[in-house]
């Protein structure tokens, strides 16, 4: 059988052994997890917001009083291979509040929100923004002008791939007076905020906005929504080819309690959901789980609705579940018609099937793995997905990873 490359096997190993470490905790399947236990959730210590750094080398998080009065960012970063102890980042050290932190795709911003001057009462959050000036140091915050900013409440900033601001704002509407907006950077200056319409707000609440980068996928927080499980929970919805939203749907029994979660983030790398479930006053804990749950949902969605979802880029999604045992599902995007190859290597880079292996035209597909149908054994795979476009010399490669337990 045909193997891989030196170099793109080298490249993988590197991968799982050093990108994206993640503070060096087990990966989640599709249970959430509480993210680093006695180093990032603490038992007396209430943290949400986290966000990561594209390289996965740095991590940025909120602490916050039980009041919601008082908020603090911690940062903890990865040099040499070590972690280091969380601490209050440099921009956080001063009597105001700030949280819901977040690092743009490029990893050169970082956005926050924050009640420093001039905000005009302590409830009054602005979002500001800082600039990477080298792999260790941000520039001094500055606050966004208008048309971000407004004489209310403003935050949990989001940027997509080309540099789109969606966030929250209690400018009008809602039970809590909370919507979602988003602004077009073009030639370095926001558009004038538009809402994201009736198809995802109702009157309760809708707050804490996450885009995908490609803007194909939005997760937001709201409360009491028909189909919840009861408080806060994380809804989805999907964009469509003609620019509209499919009806946001509740995330499910794995990720939505009784209790409250918000404040998703999904990592750069497009393989973790990270949100907050808050247990109550003493308990409030950032978790992690396999992205692939978006996947499964986007499935479904298009399934039911029967519709063409936008995406602007192939995709070759994250397996879910992950880990798994025995059958998993791969679901991935053709940008163009081509033929499409999915072969499957184990961790020596040894070639152990073709999954597909014809021509497809453009859309979403999906394919089920039972690995008890190819007698493998426990362990890390990787499967690749290879597209070479009808009519020209474009060809698309991407490798993921999977865990297979038995």
């Amino acid at each position: 059988m045909k193997t891989f490359t030196i170099a793109i096997f080298y490249s993988l190993f590197l991968n799982i052994c050093f990108a994206q470490s993640y503070l060096g905790q087990t990966p989640p399947g599709s249970i959430p997890q509480i993210f680093a236990p006695g180093i990032i959730s603490l038992s007396n210590r209430l943290e949400t917001y986290p966000t990561f750094s594209p390289n996965g080398r740095d991590m940025y998080f909120s602490v916050v009083n039980s009041a919601w009065s008082k908020g603090v960012i911690f940062h903890t970063q990865e040099r040499n291979g070590v972690w280091t102890v969380p601490d209050t980042a440099v921009f956080s050290r001063n009597i105001y509040t700030n949280w819901e932190s977040f690092i743009t795709p490029d990893g050169n911003k970082q956005f926050f929100a924050t009640n420093r001057p001039p905000s005009i009462n302590s409830s009054d959050k602005d979002i500001w923004m800082i600039n990477r000036t080298s792999d260790t140091t941000w520039s001094a915050p500055v606050r966004l002008n208008n048309p971000i900013n407004s004489t209310v409440e403003d935050g949990s900033a989001c940027v997509t791939n080309n540099g789109t601001l969606y966030f929250k704002s209690k400018r009008g509407g809602g039970i809590n007076g909370s919507m979602l907006y988003r602004s077009y950077l073009i030639d370095s200056a926001y558009t004038q905020v538009e809402n994201l319409g009736s198809i995802i707000h109702t009157v309760n609440n809708e707050t804490e906005p996450f885009m995908s980068r490609d803007e194909s996928y939005l997760i937001f927080t709201s409360s009491s929504r028909t189909g919840g499980h009861g408080g806060y929970d994380l809804w989805i919805c999907f964009r469509k080819t003609n620019n509209t939203w499919t009806e946001p749907v509740n995330m499910g029994p794995n990720i939505n309690t009784s209790l409250d979660e918000y404040g998703p983030r999904v990592t750069s790398d497009g393989n973790y959901l990270f949100f907050t479930r808050d247990n109550g006053s003493t308990s409030m804990d950032i978790y992690w789980v396999s992205a692939g749950i978006i996947d499964s949902l986007r499935s479904t969605v298009i399934s039911v609705n029967n519709f063409n979802e936008k995406i602007c880029e192939y995709k070759l999604y994250q397996n879910y579940p992950n880990p798994f045992n025995p059958s998993t599902v791969i679901s991935y995007f053709l940008l163009n018609n081509g033929q499409t190859v999915i072969k499957l290597y184990d961790i020596s880079g040894k070639e152990i099937a073709t999954l597909i292996n014809e021509n497809q035209k453009r859309g979403q597909y999906s394919i089920s793995i039972n690995m008890n149908n190819l007698h493998l054994s426990s362990g890390v795979y990787f499967y690749t997905l290879t597209v070479s476009e009808h009519n020209s010399n474009n060809v698309f490669r991407e490798t993921k990873i999977m865990n297979y337990i038995k």
